[in-house]
């Protein structure tokens, strides 16, 4: 469960850890590089040098590739990430409406010439649309195969995820994944760059600034779809090697030539989610976009598996569970390597529904005989052989099946049965969170053990609960006392723990130490300032954000925490500008829009406070606060009717109104 301060510590909370250094140099540079003649310039071909050096468009590839790029493009994974005026619609615009009782808000996806917009709303007592919201989706997140989500982008260079979403298979809208509940995160659920790295290619930007303690920012301009890249690593200097009448072979990665493990790998890298509740870390010192192909998986991530309350790892199955339910298969585990993601699937090329059932039975009879299958209806008659040539046989031993995580979708269960179960497997599923007991590492080949094993197991659970689990920090203090990493990131996850544990020395200790090597990490100076404040030293805590706020401005939490900070000394016009600075980086940043409502109403401007009340509630038709300070804020002014109108609203809707009730007493007797 979430804990919520008083104050924002960081936008790296539920996230992985990332880089401290730049991405690898890849291959050697062709002297043609900086030259004129690089022929990658006469093509009009940018090649990648920051945080992943040496990639370049992809539209590179199809100049020799032509057939497989095309091929590709029909492929889920070429059509994962794009713009609304470049998608390939599979919605439906004309009922496009879809209301959502647990958090009685009504949605509408409207699409207004080759752009879309997200409309929601609420009905007040006598029917009348309140906390109207609209927002402009800027990417559309997955190729609608299953499903799509919708993003947009903030002035700062973040990216959050919308509500709601689109079903293919059910030809519906409904909530994403994660918000079929009363308390989702509505237009606040930020998406970050672990996620990213396996929706989308790789984005062109500085050294560094995939680290774990880097703001969570892209740039405006993104890739579109995972591209050719992402399983042959930088092609920069296979183009340039191509034209230049060099061997281009040796500058790029064919995965077939890979030993097992590293050819798994670069699958691996982003199917292999035990669990979507707890994301493995990155490895200390690697950055989101530094993973390259012909690397072990161990060398860039450290996946984990969770051990939870009522359900088997056996029985768990969610959407990315592809690889996951392999390796549990007899077939595989028989297979000393040879059976992986590439035995049935091309990456290339889409299987034509129609041939579906030969292909998957091509890749099964390499290894079994026809003469095997005993359970083909009609086996007794045609003869067991017979009844498997013309057999579906992962219809059979794959069968579709709800997924645990994503409830309005059925996947392909990866796990080979015999007799994997019945129409039960597709039944409907309430959306719930799971009870995690505890967690393990998944065996791969590389992964840390010992004591720097349980600094990963630690850190995995204090950055998916964001510091709330109090015994997962304590496990973490003590393995970083036996393990002694040299990296950053455990030691900024074990502040966050403290932080969030209100444990303000301890934490002022961690952030301390890392100070001491780093002294002008932003990071670590905002949340030093936290634990200050926590500790009672005020001008202390202002002294610290203000260093910060002047070299990393787009850090929204620096300019709200100072805000908070100099509300709290009464020094009101201040603190109303730092709000107000938020609110430019992060317009959705609704305790920011709170807060400033509050300082207007300290200064008894009723009108600003209203204002910045009713935007809090548009972003947000949960906030107890914005109901009672615009309620407030209206009485003041005269505006009875208002005032009731939304107090009234607010108590059918927010998850405890006991105070709402109070106030509506003091105003009209309930």
């Amino acid at each position: 469960m979430w804990i919520r301060l008083q104050f924002l510590i960081g936008c790296c909370a539920v996230t992985h850890a990332c880089s401290l250094v730049a991405g690898l140099q890849v291959g050697p540079r062709s002297n043609h590089e900086n030259s004129a003649t690089d022929p990658l310039a006469a093509l009009g071909l940018t090649v990648t040098r920051g945080a992943a050096p040496g990639y370049v468009e992809d539209r590179a590839c199809a100049t020799c590739h032509a057939e497989i790029a095309r091929a590709y493009q029909e492929v889920g994974m070429g059509r994962s990430f794009f713009a609304p005026a470049t998608a390939r619609w599979v919605e439906d615009f004309e009922s496009n409406r879809f209301y959502h009782p647990a958090s009685q808000r009504t949605y509408e996806m409207q699409r207004r010439g080759e752009r879309l917009w997200m409309r929601r709303y609420q009905l007040d007592e006598s029917g009348q649309p309140i906390q109207v919201l609209e927002q402009e989706v800027d990417w559309i997140l997955g190729s609608g195969n299953h499903a799509r989500t919708y993003l947009y982008r903030t002035p700062n260079g973040e990216l959050y995820q919308l509500p709601i979403a689109w079903y293919t298979q059910s030809q519906s809208w409904g909530m994403a994944p994660g918000y079929d509940r009363s308390d989702h995160l509505g237009v606040t659920r930020r998406v970050r760059r672990e996620c990213m790295f396996c929706h989308n290619a790789y984005p062109d930007v500085a050294a560094g600034s995939d680290r774990a303690d880097a703001p969570q920012t892209f740039p405006a301009r993104l890739p579109q779809g995972i591209g050719c890249q992402r399983c042959h690593g930088p092609g920069a200097e296979h183009v340039r090697r191509a034209f230049s009448g060099a061997a281009p072979e040796s500058a790029i990665v064919n995965p077939a030539r890979l030993s097992p493990e590293r050819r798994d790998a670069i699958c691996l890298g982003c199917h292999l989610q035990p669990s979507v509740a707890l994301p493995g870390l990155r490895r200390f010192g690697r950055g989101d976009y530094s993973f390259q192909p012909g690397e072990l998986l161990s060398d860039y991530l450290v996946p984990v598996d969770a051990v939870e309350q009522g359900r088997s790892s056996e029985e768990r199955f969610e959407i990315n569970h592809h690889p996951y339910r392999l390796r549990q298969s007899r077939c595989f585990r028989a297979s000393d390597g040879a059976l992986s993601c590439l035995t049935c699937h091309d990456p290339h090329r889409r299987v034509e529904p129609e041939k579906r059932a030969a292909h998957f039975r091509s890749a099964c009879l390499s290894c079994h005989a026809a003469a095997d299958c005993q359970g083909h209806p009609g086996g007794e008659e045609a003869g067991a052989g017979a009844a498997a040539e013309g057999s579906d046989c992962a219809s059979c031993h794959l069968p579709k099946r709800r997924t645990q995580d994503v409830i309005h979708v059925v996947m392909t269960d990866h796990r080979i049965q015999r007799r994997p179960g019945g129409p039960e497997l597709l039944a409907p599923l309430a959306e719930k969170d799971p009870v995690l007991l505890d967690v393990r590492l998944l065996p791969t080949e590389g992964a840390p053990d010992g004591a720097l094993g349980e600094v990963y197991r630690a850190a995995a659970v204090v950055r998916t609960s964001g510091g709330a689990a109090a015994g997962a920090v304590g496990r973490l203090e003590q393995a970083l006392a036996a393990a002694h990493p040299a990296e950053l990131e455990p030691y900024l996850e074990l502040a966050r723990g403290q932080l969030k544990q209100h444990r303000f020395d301890g934490a002022a200790q961690t952030l301390g130490r890392i100070l001491v090597d780093r002294p002008q990490h932003a990071l670590a100076l905002m949340w030093l300032a936290i634990a200050r404040a926590g500790q009672g030293q005020m001008q202390a805590a202002i002294a610290l954000l203000r260093r910060v706020s002047g070299d990393d401005a787009e850090r929204a939490e620096v300019e709200f925490n100072l805000g908070r900070l100099l509300a709290g000394i009464e020094r009101w016009d201040e603190a109303i500008e730092h709000y107000r600075r938020a609110i430019e980086l992060r317009p959705n940043l609704v305790a920011a829009w709170v807060q400033l409502g509050a300082a207007h109403t300290a200064l008894g401007r009723l009108e600003q406070a209203a204002q910045s009340y009713r935007r809090a509630l548009e972003l947000e038709p949960a906030d107890s606060s914005a109901y009672l300070g615009l309620g407030q804020a209206w009485e003041r002014l005269g505006r009875r009717a208002e005032a009731l109108r939304y107090l009234r609203h607010g108590r059918r809707v927010v998850a405890q109104p006991g105070a709402i009730e109070a106030a509506l007493q003091d105003l009209d007797g309930g």
